[in-house]
């Protein structure tokens, strides 16, 4: 009796601490899928945010949305649950063992990629998460990137649940977060008219680094105005072509900005003030076939020289879309200038360029990325080496203080921009602020002074921090 006593009670917990087990398997792990439920995923999204605090890997965080599409009713259609479970198994086959998928919703999933995953790498993923439920699903993912888009957990979500909503409405398979880019057109509602759609321009200053003088303004979709809030520098990265109405609407825009901007810079001109202009073009507008011929015509309408305007695209929008738009452009003169946007990828930019490339622009805050300061110099040289056998030059953006912009020149780079070299200027400031700089645009006589004086050995920022000294890049003619 006593033995059978025993039997019970050591039997008992066992079977509690099962049922315990049980419960909090079935609290994590959604039962139909497979897949762990938000909650879940969000501790380890947190854990990887504060890896990356310490210096870990950088990872992408997707938010992907699914929807069943309409087809004909009978015994051999799936119901929205099965196809949902199906999809669910798929992203469980083709994860890697370092991949998290979550469910996150009736009709969305959450999946965290470890490993500095690439760009391009992820919009593959995609197509291939939407290639098996092709005819039966409508596949939607929206990309965030730690920590080049946040580094706080919350906010991260939030954009991943921000870039799905952008790709929804520009119907494309994936959408990496752009918070500049231009919003889409409802498709309930009319485009605005042209005029309605014009931005106030802002400009943003260019410097030379090795020369020391203004190279040329970037023209922004200014604050405050129609635009505000938006940019037309480049539209989120995307696979698939946005619909017709929305490429139409946000070519207007961006022919209302360059008119603008022209209208105010030929203004300056005849005030005795010469300047040079860029212009970033969306993405999902390179292979739009209205708008190199509408750009010279407004080029033709000012009077505005075509070598003194300097077209951005990015390199992974321009292997997308392909290049015709920025040839012909190229072929009435108007110099090219291809943007990395932080993926840092010198092959991938070897492979995007067109025939002619006049500028490589890569970011500067990538670099923060890398470990060490021998990988961050030898990024830095592999790009002007890259450039100079483009005989083109360097610039980078996202210069935020002035050792990181002492730094990049000893290394060999042509120009910046960022806080360091000048903030957004509306219009009516251009004159006056380029009249009351004695040194490089943007700064002040006394900070100029402070930098000309300081030793490139010194520049301990953040990132050449513990620099014992650069060496310089070979030097190579480039175009000025």
């Amino acid at each position: 009796m006593n033995q059978l006593r025993i039997v019970v009670m050591e039997d008992g917990p066992l079977q509690e601490q099962d049922h315990d087990a049980t419960l909090r398997h079935l609290g994590l792990i959604d039962a139909r899928t497979g897949l762990p439920h938000r909650d879940l995923l969000l501790d380890r999204l947190g854990q990887a945010v504060a890896s990356v605090s310490r210096g870990g890997a950088a990872f992408a965080l997707m938010c992907i949305g699914i929807s069943v599409l309409p087809g004909p009713p009978g015994p051999s259609r799936a119901e929205p649950e099965a196809l949902r479970d199906e999809f669910a198994h798929q992203l469980l086959a083709m994860s890697r063992h370092t991949d998290s998928f979550a469910l996150s919703g009736p009709d969305e999933f959450l999946a965290l990629i470890p490993g500095n995953p690439s760009v391009g790498g992820l919009m593959t993923m995609g197509q291939k998460m939407a290639a098996g439920f092709a005819g039966r699903l409508q596949v939607h993912i929206g990309v965030a990137l730690c920590p080049r888009h946040a580094a706080d957990a919350g906010v991260l979500l939030q954009q991943a649940c921000a870039a799905l909503e952008q790709a929804r409405g520009a119907q494309v398979i994936t959408a990496l977060y752009e918070p500049r880019g231009l919003g889409t057109a409802s498709r309930c509602e009319p485009a605005p008219e042209p005029e309605d759609e014009a931005c106030t321009p802002g400009f943003v200053p260019v410097i030379d680094l090795q020369e020391g003088g203004l190279l040329r303004l970037q023209i922004v979709a200014g604050a405050g105005g129609p635009c505000s809030g938006s940019s037309t520098d480049f539209a989120p990265t995307s696979i698939g072509a946005p619909p017709r109405q929305d490429r139409s609407q946000q070519q207007h825009q961006l022919l209302g900005l360059l008119d603008r901007a022209l209208q105010a810079a030929s203004g300056w001109r005849r005030q005795g003030l010469k300047v040079r202009l860029s212009l970033p073009l969306p993405g999902r507008l390179l292979d739009e076939p209205t708008l190199a011929p509408a750009l010279l015509a407004l080029l033709d309408r000012h009077r505005w020289p075509a070598p003194d305007l300097t077209v951005e695209a990015r390199s992974a929008a321009i292997m997308q879309r392909g290049a015709e738009v920025i040839e012909a452009l190229s072929s009435a003169g108007v110099p090219l200038s291809i943007d990395d946007e932080g993926d840092g990828m010198a092959l991938h930019l070897a492979m995007a360029a067109p025939a002619s490339v006049a500028e490589l622009k890569f970011d500067s805050t990538s670099l923060g990325l890398l470990r060490s300061e021998a990988q961050r110099i030898a990024v830095v040289r592999a790009l002007v080496a890259l450039a100079q056998g483009w005989q083109a030059r360097v610039v980078a953006t996202g210069v935020d203080d002035l050792l990181t912009r002492a730094w990049l020149a000893e290394l060999g780079c042509d120009a910046a921009q960022g806080p360091a070299c000048g903030r957004e200027l509306p219009a009516d400031q251009v004159p006056a602020w380029c009249a009351g700089r004695s040194g490089p645009p943007g700064l002040s006589t006394n900070t100029d002074a402070t930098q000309a004086a300081m030793p490139v050995s010194a520049a301990g920022s953040r990132l050449a921090r513990g620099q014992s000294g650069a060496a310089s890049a070979a030097e190579g003619p480039r175009p000025r």
